[in-house]
């Protein structure tokens, strides 16, 4: 009975269209529009009058390959310029990036940048112009590593002790036994290790 009424179908078997029609329905679907924090739609004329080719630069600092950014790097330059905190947080910056990026793609252009940063501006209820300031004041990302604490018996060498205060075995040393030879016998014996 369920095969063969196809009015009971359900998911993908309910829509008589192909996979390939499908797929290609959802890939052109638009996703929504994304606003100013004073309100009006973000469009390339208006990002262009905006921002301009200023953040360029910090765009470049911050990809690690040919001329696009992952998401790992749009974060980190979110958190180095100060963008997060307060109302936006680090999955705030990461849905940013999934908003402005193609539906199958990884990375963002410049003008997907852009788009972002409005998104965090409005997130952030900041000016795009503030926003705009930070960013164009990069340096480039900002490495840290990890610096280990002071540690006295690693330290101050006064107070090793054993081999490492008083040196140990080399692998040269000549007054040591070097060859076995001498302390063994290897002469012929029979079966029972009579010598012969």
């Amino acid at each position: 009975k369920f095969h063969d009424d196809k009015s009971l179908y359900t998911g993908a078997h309910a829509d008589s269209r192909s996979l390939q029609a499908r797929t290609e329905s959802r890939k052109s679907t638009a996703r929504s529009a994304t606003y100013t924090p004073d309100g009006e739609e973000v469009t390339a004329a208006l990002l262009k009058r905006v921002f301009g080719n200023e953040l360029r630069q910090a765009f470049s600092d911050y990809c690690d390959k040919d001329d696009s950014m992952d998401g790992k790097y749009f974060l980190k330059l979110a958190k180095d310029t100060e963008l997060v905190g307060g109302a936006v947080r680090d999955q705030d910056v990461d849905l940013a990036f999934a908003k402005v990026k193609e539906k199958d793609a990884r990375r963002i252009g410049y003008m997907q940048f852009l788009e972002g940063l409005v998104v965090l501006a409005t997130k952030k209820g900041t000016s795009l112009d503030e926003v705009k300031e930070r960013v164009a004041a990069s340096q480039g990302p900002i490495l840290t590593g990890t610096v280990a604490e002071k540690n006295k018996f690693h330290d101050d060498k006064s107070l090793y002790t054993g081999v490492h205060a008083y040196g140990g075995p080399t692998t040269l040393d000549t007054d040591k036994v070097t060859d076995l030879g001498r302390h063994l016998d290897r002469s012929p014996a029979d079966v029972r290790g009579v010598k012969t």
